[in-house]
């Protein structure tokens, strides 16, 4: 059954669009969709949702940006403990993430806990298809073990992909993401390998409506979700304030 959710809340500091956060709660979220279906407005609203919300205390990034474009605004943020572009730092980061995931459950072992009291760490990929193209005999191991122990040690997976088909999004990584935020597609099969039915294909084209949707798939439960783009100039204005001193004041 297909549920329409509510579009915002009122905060504090903004307004912050409910399903992005919802999503960000997930274990691992993979967001998918034709060139122009909001990929990149869905992966900013997320991060722009967790820094209206989150202080670095509670939420840290580790950004991987194949293209150099999408997430570098980000780059400079207090929350951002990595930022890569290039094949060799991009595996290194990925390669630091999972040492940081073991090292989360040294400290769960040695304090007896089940889940890790720090922050949430989030592993955001821009173009999964660039990984598993130029490098993914280092990427696709480092991955797959980031999706499949990360939970418990609250380091979640962020990835996104235009090229949606099994070369690109291979099989042992796709069953280890929980929820999945499927775009419109180029048609019928695109949807299904990545929603297991049809339905992103017949979705509007964002820049013709001048808003998108997307449906997401949490399990057994599929939802219809708008696809909310922040303004520029809000992103822009978050980033100024948490890189000056008025966050470190606050």
């Amino acid at each position: 059954m297909i549920h329409f959710v509510p579009r915002s809340y009122r905060t504090p500091s903004g307004t912050v669009y409910t399903p992005f956060l919802r999503l960000a709660e997930r274990p691992h979220l993979l967001i998918a969709g034709a060139t122009g279906s909001g990929k990149s407005v869905a992966l900013n609203g997320i991060i722009h949702s967790l820094l209206l919300k989150e202080s670095p205390f509670h939420c840290q990034f580790v950004l991987i940006d194949p293209k150099r474009v999408e997430l570098v605004q980000f780059s400079v943020l207090p929350h951002t403990v990595r930022y890569a572009s290039d094949h060799p730092e991009i595996v290194r980061s990925l390669q630091w993430a999972v040492e940081e995931t073991d090292r989360r459950f040294t400290c769960m072992q040695r304090d007896g806990l089940k889940e890790y009291n720090g922050p949430h760490l989030y592993v955001v990929i821009d173009e999964l298809a660039d990984l598993m193209v130029s490098i993914k005999k280092e990427t696709l191991p480092l991955l797959q073990r980031l999706a499949q122990i990360g939970r418990a040690a609250r380091v979640h997976v962020i990835a996104c992909s235009q090229n949606i088909m099994a070369q690109t999004i291979p099989t042992v990584l796709r069953c280890n993401f929980s929820t999945i935020l499927g775009l419109r597609t180029a048609n019928k099969q695109q949807s299904r390998f990545l929603i297991s039915e049809g339905g992103c294909e017949m979705l509007p084209d964002p820049k013709r409506e001048g808003k998108g949707y997307g449906f997401l798939r949490d399990g057994a439960d599929l939802e219809k979700i708008l696809i909310y783009k922040y303004p520029d100039s809000e992103i822009e204005s978050v980033i100024r304030w948490w890189t000056s001193s008025a966050c470190i004041a606050s």
